[in-house]
């Protein structure tokens, strides 16, 4: 018997490979509204909501009474989409690993930290909509990750207790919020090292797909 009742994904970096889209997106918004970025401030970025990036970067780079987050994000999420029309790949091997889960899991859910728009694009693009009960974007949420709302308000939705549930992701924000929500994380090494991820102490961490399925199916 299967030891969770449920399995949450996250979609940036886990299913698909949009990561360096989203940051040239970013870097792109921010020279079209000229604002001068530290390269630094990338690093803490990923796994974050576009409303806590934006925030920030008008806060330290730019006028507040000028410009808002919500017409950054919007000149940022058409860039993106731009660039996805063409250049949208799945991570390896997870179109398999997600209709494996489907079979193997109760209840299935996509938390996401990007907005609505993005969010469906990507899993229309991919053919993976019908495959998830429930769907957390960052539009849904008020705090994003590393807060545990977007995997506490995933478990809600499917009725579960978080700590019957497990949550695959990539980023350090992403395994943060999973394990304060209480549930189970299993780290994927798609963005990041094995040994970078075994820093933020999940429950389980995968080198790739094949290895994360060999590691549930034993659990």
């Amino acid at each position: 018997m299967n030891k969770f009742e449920a399995i949450h994904f996250d979609m940036d970096g886990v299913i698909a490979d949009t990561e360096p889209l989203h940051v040239m997106a970013e870097k792109q918004t921010c020279i079209d509204y000229g604002f001068d970025i530290n390269p630094d401030d990338w690093t803490g970025f990923k796994g974050r909501t576009a409303q806590d990036i934006f925030s920030y970067l008008i806060s330290t780079y730019g006028d507040p009474a000028k410009y808002t987050p919500e017409e950054l994000i919007n000149h940022k999420t058409t860039l993106f989409l731009d660039m996805a029309k063409t250049r949208l790949e799945p991570i390896e091997g997870v179109v398999e690993f997600l209709n494996w889960a489907r079979k193997a899991y109760t209840k299935m859910s996509l938390v996401t930290s990007s907005n609505k728009r993005v969010q469906s694009f990507i899993v229309d693009a991919l053919g993976i909509g019908s495959l998830f009960d429930a769907v957390i974007t960052g539009d849904d949420i008020t705090e994003g990750k590393p807060s545990p709302q977007p995997y506490l308000k995933a478990s809600k939705q499917l009725n579960i207790t978080p700590n019957s549930s497990l949550v695959i992701e990539d980023s350090a924000s992403g395994i943060q919020s999973g394990l304060t929500a209480g549930c189970a994380v299993l780290a994927v090494a798609t963005s990041h090292t094995v040994e970078e991820l075994l820093v933020e102490a999940p429950d389980y961490v995968a080198a790739d797909y094949l290895d994360a399925r060999r590691q549930l199916i034993a659990v």
